[in-house]
């Protein structure tokens, strides 16, 4: 019996409470369209179907790419189980042995997830974030962090700012993780956004005239009004939630 029909066979032989793959790959779809999702991690869209009503299971093959274009731990996809967790604190133990070959990629693949990173500039650049954007690299969070912030990789990206207009907050060439679901604005938070063509890295005031205040951190910006009847050139493309700052 090949790799693939033993996989299968495997998820079958789990106990009732982890035969719960349609549930799991529900929560990775979200509101997200069965075409675009199937498109994005190579599955078409019938397969999909079949895979939430349970018609059918998926292979080795399928599970492995639904893991990795949607940043989620293969074991728990396939078992609904949690992998077992390395204490990243015990790693940076001042007598911890320094030897990093010594790290498994699965013990990495338990402790962390690559969130994807697009070469688009926010603040003064050009660009979307969309799905003809191709991610240049990766960048490794702690699977920990993420969820005590709630927060879920498939919905992240991380993109780069430049320019002066946010500083202190966020200075030019700073890393920039960006939550795609969270675009209900909220006073004061800081967006990624797009005004006709241009990404901006904006705090957001909702006026009460309908307008909307995109405000700078740096005294020395303006702020800029977004009319009502311009709200439609408005998208936000999500929140900032981690910035990652060079000291020098």
């Amino acid at each position: 019996m090949n790799a693939d029909k033993n996989v299968e066979r495997n998820i079958q032989d789990h106990d009732v409470e982890d035969e719960r793959f349609h549930l799991r790959l529900k929560g990775l779809i979200k509101d997200e369209s069965m075409r675009s999702f199937g498109r994005r991690v190579g599955i078409s869209d019938t397969t999909i179907r079949k895979y939430l009503s349970g018609e059918t299971e998926p292979t080795l093959s399928r599970l492995v790419s639904l893991a990795e274009n949607c940043d989620v731990n293969l074991e728990w996809l396939a078992t609904g189980k949690e992998a077992k967790q390395t204490s990243v604190q015990g790693m940076l133990q001042k007598d911890a042995p320094c030897d990093c070959s010594s790290i498994e990629i699965e013990e990495f693949n338990q402790s962390f997830i690559l969130i994807p990173s697009y070469q688009v500039s926010v603040s003064t650049g050009y660009g979307a974030l969309n799905d003809d954007e191709p991610a240049k690299r990766q960048l490794a969070f702690p699977n920990e962090w993420l969820r005590r912030r709630n927060l879920t990789a498939c919905d992240l990206a991380v993109v780069f700012a430049i320019g002066e207009s946010m500083e202190p907050t966020i200075n030019n060439g700073n890393t920039v993780l960006v939550d795609l679901s969270d675009t209900k604005l909220k006073d004061s938070s800081i967006y990624v956004l797009r005004f006709g063509e241009n990404l901006f890295a904006k705090r957001l005031q909702q006026r009460f005239d309908g307008s909307v205040c995109l405000k700078s951190d740096n005294k020395e910006y303006d702020d800029q009004i977004v009319k009502p009847d311009e709200l439609e050139q408005l998208a936000i493309i999500g929140k900032v939630v981690w910035i990652g700052k060079d000291l020098y």
